[in-house]
């Protein structure tokens, strides 16, 4: 049965803000994951050597596959697609072990691999009401805090920012930015309380730019107009690159369900429909296969976009869509997404610090609706302790093979594996 949701939601899923309203609110939602987009080409390109053009195009890649793949989410084509306000984009889960992958094969291997994990994801989504019995609530609050908990640090590292790490300039930045979300988000008036991420990152942008943080160069030598070819790269398809991904593929699926959950309880105090579950993964997997022919690394949904939505309460298809098209743009007019590529880490730092906070705080919520009896704490502690333990100390796992590092270490994996085979092996109790 539909519950009353505890959050202010000022524009719901069907509403449709005028376009004076929606292009601002659009950015808010992309400028919220646009450096976590384009953080994987960014390292890939200092990994690999690549010039300064084979970098550009693969920031452009990422940019427009995120559009492209933001609009699979948010439709609903023959059951593909959560028809939810998801922003998609380039996973951060799979930096490491993309690069790892890089290192040893090339990017060729990177973008098979890439490709045959998302048809399998999109699999795993087509038969997902097989495997329903193996997510119930209990699973999905478990992975909706890991994924928050183990986002706190990041936010953290990006207010210290990655020049002049942990400065007071730095760390003024991103409180002025932080701070600013605050008293926007408290306003009565309805479109600054709507734009409070949008607002803070536009001030605090300001202030680093006054503050000599900012170096416009970049944009003066960026072209106007340019569009990324398909397959630049020849593929490869290397059998333990492929295994590597599907570890993480399987943890991004986890993300996936639990973003979902997490936006629904948020804004409609409901639990998502199967076919929104479904459409949700399957859409995860076909993005990612179809953003491996443009070059671009796997796609999935933002937990980020969470963070936005609990803030401001802006929960519109048409605002995401909105976003898509604007991410489109950017792709194309590389000038435009230069401008937000420069913009200094402490600024967004200040706003991942609340996004990021708000996940864990749903996962909160969404654990307080079980009956939180000593069974299901101890699932809750186990699980917590081991994801979020291995994954804030990953220098636990250096004697370990690789693989396995990468899964103890990224915090979600471990947290829903133990909640999810504990939740099975130990007996319910009613108290």
């Amino acid at each position: 049965m539909k519950q009353q949701s505890e959050l202010d939601i000022i524009y719901h899923v069907n509403d449709k803000p005028s376009m004076k309203k929606s292009i601002p609110l659009a950015f808010q939602h992309i400028l919220a994951m646009f450096a976590a987009n384009a953080t994987l080409p960014l390292l890939m390109g200092s990994l690999l050597n690549l010039t300064p053009q084979q970098t550009t195009i693969l920031i452009q890649s990422a940019l427009l596959m995120s559009g492209v793949t933001t609009l699979i989410q948010i439709g609903r084509f023959k059951g593909i697609g959560s028809g939810l306000p998801i922003v998609m984009g380039t996973s951060n889960a799979f930096i490491s072990t993309s690069l790892a992958i890089a290192n040893d094969f090339g990017i060729g291997a990177v973008l098979g691999a890439t490709f045959i994990g998302g048809l399998i994801e999109f699999l795993i989504g087509r038969h997902l009401n097989r495997l329903k019995r193996f997510f119930p609530p209990l699973i999905g609050g478990v992975v909706i805090l890991t994924i928050g908990i183990t986002l706190m640090p990041v936010g953290i590292r990006q207010a210290a920012g990655n020049i002049d790490t942990g400065s007071p300039k730095n760390f003024l930045v991103a409180g002025i930015v932080l701070v600013s979300i605050i008293v926007f988000h408290q306003s009565k008036n309805k479109l600054l309380k709507s734009s409070a991420i949008l607002l803070g990152i536009v001030l605090g942008y300001l202030v680093a730019f006054f503050l000599g943080m900012v170096d416009f160069n970049e944009v003066a030598n960026s072209d106007w107009l340019s569009f990324p070819n398909p397959l630049q790269y020849r593929w490869s398809f290397e059998p333990v690159a492929i295994f590597s991904m599907l570890f993480m593929y399987l943890a991004t699926t986890i993300e996936t369900m639990g973003d979902i959950s997490a936006l629904t309880r948020g804004a409609e105090g409901r639990e998502p429909t199967d076919k929104e579950m479904s459409g949700a993964i399957m859409a995860d997997g076909l993005s990612s296969s179809i953003a491996a022919i443009f070059n671009a690394f796997p796609n999935t949904s933002y937990t980020q976009n969470v963070g936005v939505v609990n803030l401001t309460g802006v929960f519109s298809k048409h605002v995401v869509k909105v976003g898509a098209f604007l991410l489109i743009l950017m792709a194309l007019i590389p000038k435009i997404s230069t401008i937000i590529s420069i913009m200094p880490e402490p600024v967004l730092g200040g706003a991942a610090i609340a996004m990021f906070s708000m996940v864990a705080v749903s996962g909160i919520s969404l654990l307080q609706s079980i009956n939180l009896n000593s069974r299901n704490m101890l699932i809750i502690a186990i699980s917590l302790g081991v994801g979020v333990g291995f994954n804030m100390v990953p220098e636990a796992t250096a004697q370990l093979p690789f693989n396995l590092q990468m899964v103890l270490t990224s915090g979600v994996i471990p947290a829903a594996l133990i909640a999810i085979v504990l939740n099975l092996l130990l007996s319910d109790q009613k108290s």
